[in-house]
């Protein structure tokens, strides 16, 4: 019995043991679990927002490297016709202009009938093409002016030394604020008795042309028109030589504010007229249709009678928001040629001088755009007709100023023999005019100019005149 009983108290004793040492091993087991759900929980989430290792970075970005690069140009962009872009950067565009007139002219004289004249014609018919490849480019362009024969306006082969620099050869302008804005920007439908003075059109030229943010810088070697067939001797048939010329032109175009572009330039040009018959100098008013060899309506004009000149003009313009200023003057130093190869023209030297002030507003907000060449583009209508708008409208007038009288006659043959002595006084001439650009290729333009010309009696002959032109014009450019 006292076995059994020791026995049973031993057993009992380690049950007691064992349970307490169940309890300790329960505790435990119990807050691994925990441990280990808390870190399940973990790598659950971990699992939802995976992070990639470094290393995996360039797999994630391969499939962007396999799409196809996007051109860094627009293989065709529409400018109201194509222009095509290769993959090289290479460019070609056709280009061109109609402009449709009706000119209604009537011109009360002293000393001669009255004159009128009615016309219907295009101004322009013009195609081009332009384009450039590498650092080359090119500009031609051509066609019939007022109802005359073919001939060609831009013809220019560019090298662009960089940005900034281009020579360039061919047909070009060199001069004059409003003679290099294009004839499809320009306020009025013509330049007026200032450009047609200073006769800074094409000619066959070299020229270098550095442009800045706000600066221009150009010059120029200068012959006759690309579309003069080849040179005659005018007073000597064994002198074929061609004029010669040279244009230097600077421009400033300080921005004043985000509303104010100021413009000022200056340019000088010094002309020969080789063996060619001397320069004319003469205006019209503000037309393109002169009808006048047979009626007796050139109304101010000295005849051939420049050996050679030198031009120094001035340039400034002013735009501020929809309001825009403009003006040049320049005086011409005529060499006269002698009386000895033209007693009917020649004489002593003289000077012209001729300007012009203009103004014009945009009701409906535009500005004019500014070229970094000293030039204006073309406008940008902010409210076109196929958006629901109303188009543009520009309201403009002009002053203009020109006077030869400085012309004398000469003492070899009579006043009265003297060829257009009679034509070289002053001319004062006022143009108001309106554009209204359905949108920025297509403009249709009035204009009303009404002009005085006070001329010199000579020999009782006094060819006064008071002239009234009213016109429009309907032009489409593409």
């Amino acid at each position: 019995m006292r076995i059994l009983f020791a026995t049973t108290a031993l057993v009992a004793a380690s049950l007691a043991g064992a349970a307490h040492a169940e309890d300790s091993d329960l505790a435990a087991l119990k807050a691994q679990i925990q441990a280990l759900q808390a870190r399940l929980d973990v790598l659950e989430r971990q699992a939802v927002t995976p992070t990639a290792p470094p290393t995996a970075a360039p797999a994630a970005a391969a499939p962007i490297a396999t799409l196809a690069p996007k051109p860094s140009t627009e293989p065709i962009r529409w400018e109201n016709s194509p222009r095509f872009t290769d993959a090289s950067g290479a460019t070609f565009k056709l280009r061109g202009r109609m402009s449709l007139d009706a000119v209604d002219s009537t011109t009360e004289r002293d000393g001669l009938a009255d004159y009128h004249a009615r016309q219907f014609k295009a101004r322009q018919l013009f195609l081009g093409v332009e384009g450039q490849t590498g650092r080359w480019a090119y500009r031609l362009e051509g066609g019939a002016v007022s109802g005359g024969a073919w001939g060609w306006d831009d013809a220019i082969i560019e090298y662009k030394l960089s940005n900034q620099t281009s020579l360039l050869a061919g047909n070009q302008k060199a001069a004059s604020l409003e003679g290099l804005t294009s004839f499809k920007s320009i306020t009025f439908m013509e330049r007026g008795a200032y450009g047609d003075l200073i006769d800074a059109g094409y000619t066959l030229a070299l020229e270098a042309v550095r442009t800045g943010s706000n600066w221009s810088l150009w010059a120029a070697l200068q012959g006759d028109s690309i579309n003069k067939t080849e040179a005659t001797g005018g007073y000597d048939p064994n002198q074929a030589v061609e004029r010669m010329g040279a244009t230097v032109r600077a421009t400033w175009s300080p921005k004043l504010s985000s509303d104010d572009r100021l413009h000022l330039g200056a340019w000088a040009r010094r002309r020969d007229r080789g063996g060619e018959t001397g320069f004319t100098y003469s205006a019209a008013a503000n037309t393109a249709f002169r009808p006048q060899t047979s009626s007796g309506a050139t109304l101010l004009s000295t005849g051939a009678v420049g050996d050679g000149d030198t031009t120094l003009a001035l340039e400034g313009a002013w735009v501020h928001r929809a309001l825009s200023l403009q003006a040049e003057a320049a005086q011409i130093r005529v060499d006269r040629i002698a009386t000895s190869l033209s007693p009917t023209l020649g004489g002593s030297n003289f000077d012209i001088v001729t300007a012009y002030a203009a103004a014009s507003w945009f009701p409906t907000g535009e500005t004019r755009p500014y070229n970094p060449n000293g030039s204006f583009g073309r406008i940008k209508v902010l409210h076109p007709l196929d958006k629901g708008g109303l188009g543009a409208v520009e309201l403009a007038a002009r002053y203009d100023y020109a006077d030869l009288s400085d012309m004398a006659a000469n003492t070899a043959v009579a006043p009265s023999l003297q060829t257009s002595l009679a034509t070289a006084g002053i001319y004062r001439g006022v143009t108001v005019g309106a554009n209204w650009y359905p949108y920025s290729y297509v403009r249709l333009t009035g204009n009303l100019t009404r002009a005085k010309i006070d001329n010199r009696n000579i020999a009782g002959t006094q060819l006064d005149a008071d002239v009234t032109v009213a016109q429009a014009r309907l032009q489409v450019e593409f």
